[in-house]
């Protein structure tokens, strides 16, 4: 159960990492975009919520550490994000985002403890 509590909290902050790339790669910032993009990824944006709702419920009960899960979300969206903006969007990163990479890895670990 453990397992399928983790792989639910990576699949949803997956699919929430990938939607601000996902728009930037493909829409304009207009708001008629704006509604276009939503409407096209409604499906997906509702399967991640779903998933990563229902490893939160469980991983409370399994865990009984809702700080650490989120940690972990928080932490596998911002290295995904990181990394997709790097070879989706083709954009640099800072040492500052790194280091703070490395800040929310630890941090999350703490909170395992």
């Amino acid at each position: 159960m453990k397992f399928l509590v983790i792989g639910a909290i990576i699949f949803g902050a997956t699919v929430f990492s990938l939607l601000p790339i996902l728009s930037a790669y493909f829409f304009q910032p207009t708001l008629k975009d704006t509604f276009k993009f939503n409407v096209y990824f409604l499906p997906l944006s509702f399967l991640g919520n779903i998933v990563l709702t229902w490893g939160f419920i469980q991983g409370s009960k399994t865990f009984g550490n809702t700080v650490m899960l989120g940690g972990l979300q928080t932490g596998i969206y911002a290295v995904l994000v990181t990394i997709l903006s790097i070879f989706v969007l083709q954009q640099k990163i800072s040492l500052y985002s790194i280091v703070g990479i490395f800040l929310i890895a630890i941090g999350t670990i703490l909170l395992n403890k």
